[in-house]
């Protein structure tokens, strides 16, 4: 039910190997009645769990303050049972001494929720709040606003509570509707040791079989990160872009005067060998900067190219396809670019790229950008020179691994989605660089940068746990 309002963990990590600091403890008031919520209870302490909490629970109907004093965090959802005066009393001393609740409503409790209401606006004094008039189980609809909300709209709709209500004072977290003024979740911040009271009514909205429990898990996520009981992943830059200095400068305007190969190729288990000889080679597609295209599954491609100043501009769409390009095999090769689209599943791509004399200024320059699953990428860019290298992988299970060698001049940026592996390597002598986004689960990441000084490392890594967020090996030197 909408109404109108007219009528309605971490991980932070940059230039050095984290320890976990996260290691909180939560209690839970739930019950085995009516409506019982043991299974809530269940899925919360999991939850919590995977972000470090050490979770412990009881059935009792009276709040305890010794049962609650030096908690980091109390969730009461104790099914019908009341929060009379020792409750109000209790949750009074333990958040005005800094502690953060969660105190949970629900349909048809009244005096329950006419004492979560007194305990905001009489016991408290925080401000106010006024149930709306309608109940029902689950119905209502809420949505995450301001600082709880997730930048993908999508993610932002909640399970439904059971009621609605209007307040003051706090902040609010999730609206029936993001247009309106009445509250699904919503708090309070209390005392002078940075406590805070959240209220909601509802305990469908904790069960593990809602939905939409990736977004109320997600949800409570943002809200503990508020509160500073769990680490927020923070973003660091670390260079170049200018939308990549224009795309290594439109792939340096992707002249040739040598050899041209064109290929617009559709089939499947095709194997395909090319070998350009000398400078200034081009494969690529029809038509200005287009890529050459091979669509269809298991192919087998080999590109190399021996000189300097060559070009590869190449697609594949379709999947199991084994790609393997070489560029500068000769002494002395310079300048030489790739830029890979592949779109599709367990593909294996392997890049090199030689330099071997300090011969002129432009060094080497790859983009590869993968759409797909169980995707492996090994770039290498090797000796002297300049080397940029840009990954971008959307899918799962990749694994990306990166080498820089040689003398000075590197750049590393790499983006990629759930249950990644990354591992780069950076040699001597100096201006390192590397920055990595990572994203849901697994994680990984192994990055070492070497010397000659240089080195810059910065990571944006969200992993949020369900038993992931193993690896993270940095040396830089």
């Amino acid at each position: 039910m909408t109404i109108d309002w007219v009528a309605k963990a971490l991980i932070v990590l940059l230039l050095f190997k984290p320890t976990s600091s996260w290691a909180n403890d939560a209690f839970i008031y739930y019950s085995n009645g009516s409506p019982g919520t043991a299974s809530q209870y269940n899925h919360l302490k999991s939850e919590l769990e995977d972000l470090g909490f050490t979770v412990t629970g009881s059935t009792s109907g009276t709040v305890s303050s010794s049962a609650i004093s030096g908690q980091d965090l109390v969730i009461d959802m104790a099914g019908t049972s009341n929060c009379g005066s020792t409750c109000k009393t209790a949750y009074d001393n333990y958040v005005n001494g800094g502690g953060k609740l969660l105190i949970v409503g629900v349909n048809g409790a009244t005096n329950r929720n006419s004492s979560i209401e007194a305990l905001i606006e009489t016991k408290m004094s925080v401000g106010s709040m006024t149930w709306y008039s309608q109940s029902c189980n689950s119905c209502f609809g809420s949505v995450a606003v301001g600082d709880y909300a997730s930048s993908t709209s999508s993610e932002n709709t909640l399970p439904g509570p059971d009621k609605l209500f209007t307040a003051s004072g706090g902040t609010a977290m999730a609206k029936n509707s993001t247009g309106n003024n009445y509250m699904s979740w919503y708090k309070w911040d209390y005392g002078s040791n940075g406590g805070t009271v959240m209220v909601t009514t509802g305990y469908g909205q904790f069960l593990s079989y809602s939905s939409l429990v990736d977004n109320q898990n997600a949800f409570l996520l943002r809200a503990l990160q508020e509160e500073g009981l769990v680490a927020i992943t923070t973003t660091y830059t670390s260079s170049i872009s200018n939308s990549q200095t224009n795309q290594i400068t439109t792939s340096r305007a992707v002249t040739h005067s040598g050899n041209g190969i064109y290929i617009e190729q559709v089939g499947d288990s095709n194997t395909l060998i090319i070998v350009q000889d000398g400078d200034d080679n081009l494969i690529a597609g029809n038509g200005s900067l287009a890529k050459a295209e091979i669509v269809g599954d298991n192919n087998n491609t080999t590109l190399k190219q021996k000189g300097e100043n060559n070009v590869i501009l190449f697609g594949i769409t379709g999947n199991s396809n084994t790609t393997t390009v070489d560029q500068g095999v000769t002494t002395g090769a310079d300048d030489n670019r790739v830029e890979f689209d592949i779109d599709g599943d367990s593909n294996i791509l392997s890049i090199t790229q030689n330099h071997n004399n300090t011969v002129g200024n432009n060094g080497h320059y790859i983009a590869v950008d993968i759409d797909g699953d169980i995707n492996n990428v090994n770039t290498s860019q090797l000796n002297d020179s300049d080397k940029k290298a840009f990954i971008s992988v959307q899918g799962d299970d990749n694994d990306i691994d990166v080498n820089q060698w040689g003398s000075g001049s590197h750049y590393t940026e790499i983006a990629v989605g759930s249950d990644q592996t990354v591992d780069i390597t950076q040699d001597g002598s100096g201006n390192h660089n590397a920055s990595i986004s990572m994203s849901g689960y697994e994680s990984g990441l192994d990055l070492t940068q070497d010397s000659s000084t240089g080195q810059v490392y910065s990571i944006n890594q969200n992993c949020v746990n369900a038993n992931g967020c193993g690896t993270t090996t940095i040396t830089q030197n």
